[in-house]
């Protein structure tokens, strides 16, 4: 085996250290026996021959200088520490994201230990007092469940209980739906008999992954309830919270009768309202302006930096905004429950539309009626005729229709004149001037309807 000294001679220089020689060759006089018998003994008999060894004898130590200049050269232990310590600094990863801490919190959320997880839950009771608005909360107790019906046209909620009732609305990280869209925060809202008042509860998903204890929560107060109201929920919050029932292997919750308020909202308010989200017509109809609310589209944003960060001060807004959308939709449910209680003339008229759509026409008529005397307007008066025409007092209706002709020009009112000139009054020249003046028809079927007025002219005798 190679020596120390030798080892050391094939190491190329360091930078200030001298050289060390290589060892030196061994003295031609030293020669070891040729042969040797296997137990280690010579041979007896015969010359004694001898040859050069096949191994060189150790050689001699180098010099004390040329050892200490080469270790000397070499890094210390110091040095090595701080070299390691700066690939340890350039490579440290980041510091671990804090966590919530429930026990120090900025929300107003308590922990709830169950089977499922920690719940994180907050729970208010309203006062028989509180209003949205000009709305008062108690009146969804209330409510009509036929008028109700009618108004979303679905049977299906006329035999419903309304004190039963289940307001919600869900808070998602996306607005695309979808099986990786997670409902972070589900607002939930209903009448507790004991108490006598609307309980505010909502449900936060601190962690993603934790979502089975809120799902529990959610599907036992479905299965309590005997109708759902939603806010656009029919097409997004319950497809969403039913995705997640099966994304975490749980049984969905029952079906119940569904009073989507989307669409309540703008059939009744559509004529009016340029936007139809729930904080509109919480502004316009409610009358109730909110201040420093979370937009919708910046909720997810919040939810991201609060899993980021931890800082619960992010959903703060979220958490309001969730909860004003709640109890908008219970305010909204007392005023289309009795809607001639608190309706303007406007929106009655629309109120009255949607009966006469359902059937309605004798209570479509009276709600009409009253339209017209709140001050409708030509929408109520137009509302009012075309329920009159549907129930065959073509009399009416052509009071009505004159009446708004000569307030705007709306070319559809003047072909409903043209027809009740026509087949009603059998007015023809009248009937021809009000198609001069157009009737928003297609070219063809003016000329048609102007041909056949002429020709029952022609046939008149003067």
């Amino acid at each position: 085996m190679a020596s120390f000294a030798s080892k050391l001679s094939r190491l190329p220089p360091m930078p200030g250290a001298a050289a060390v020689p290589a060892p030196a060759p061994a003295p031609a006089s030293a020669v070891v026996p040729a042969a040797i018998s296997a137990d280690g003994v010579a041979p007896a008999s015969g010359p004694v021959r001898f040859v050069e060894p096949l191994v060189a004898p150790p050689a001699p130590p180098p010099a004390p200088e040329n050892i200490a200049a080469a270790l000397n050269a070499r890094p210390s232990l110091d040095d090595l520490r701080d070299r390691i310590a700066r690939i340890v600094a350039k490579a440290s990863p980041e510091p671990p994201r804090p966590r919530p801490n429930p026990a120090c919190s900025e929300l107003p959320f308590l922990v709830e230990l169950t089977d499922r997880g920690p719940l994180y839950v907050s729970r208010v009771l309203t006062g028989n007092a509180a209003r949205v608005g000009r709305a008062p909360l108690v009146a969804a107790r209330d409510a009509a469940p036929e008028m109700l019906s009618l108004l979303a046209l679905d049977p299906g909620l006329a035999g419903c209980d309304v004190r039963r009732a289940l307001y919600l609305d869900t808070e998602t990280t996306g607005l695309q739906g979808g099986t990786g869209t997670v409902a972070f925060l589900v607002g939930l809202s209903f009448f507790d008999e004991d108490k006598g008042a609307f309980v505010m509860e909502q449900v936060l998903l601190r962690r993603l992954g934790e979502e089975g204890p809120m799902l529990d929560l959610v599907a036992r107060r479905i299965a309590d309830a005997s109708m759902l109201v939603t806010f656009n929920g029919k097409s997004f919050d319950i497809p969403l919270l039913r995705t997640r029932f099966v994304m975490n292997r749980m049984p969905p919750p029952p079906e119940r009768p569904h009073l989507d308020l989307v669409h309540v909202a703008r059939r009744i308010h559509g004529h009016r309202l340029k936007s139809r989200t729930l904080v509109s017509i919480e502004n316009e109809v409610l009358g109730r302006g909110r201040v420093g609310d979370v937009a919708g589209a910046d909720v997810v944003a919040c939810y991201m930096h609060y899993l980021r960060t931890g800082d619960e001060g992010a959903l703060a807004g979220v958490a309001q905004h969730n909860a004003d959308d709640v109890l908008a939709m219970v305010a909204l449910v007392g005023l289309y429950g009795e809607p001639l209680g608190s309706l303007g003339g406007e929106d009655l008229a629309g109120v009255a539309r949607v009966l006469c759509r359902a059937g309605e026409h004798g209570r479509a008529a009276e709600i009409a009626e009253a339209a017209v005397e709140r001050g409708g307007g030509s929408v109520a008066r137009r509302a009012r005729g075309d329920i009159a025409k549907a129930r065959g007092d073509k009399a009416r209706a052509l009071l009505d229709y004159e009446a708004i002709a000569g307030e705007v020009d709306d070319p559809s009112v003047r072909l409903e004149l043209a027809k009740l000139y026509e087949h009603h009054v059998r007015a023809f020249t009248r009937a021809l001037e009000v198609v001069g003046s157009g009737t928003g028809e297609e070219p063809a079927a003016l000329a048609k309807r102007r041909a056949r007025l002429e020709r029952k002219i022609a046939r008149r005798p003067s």
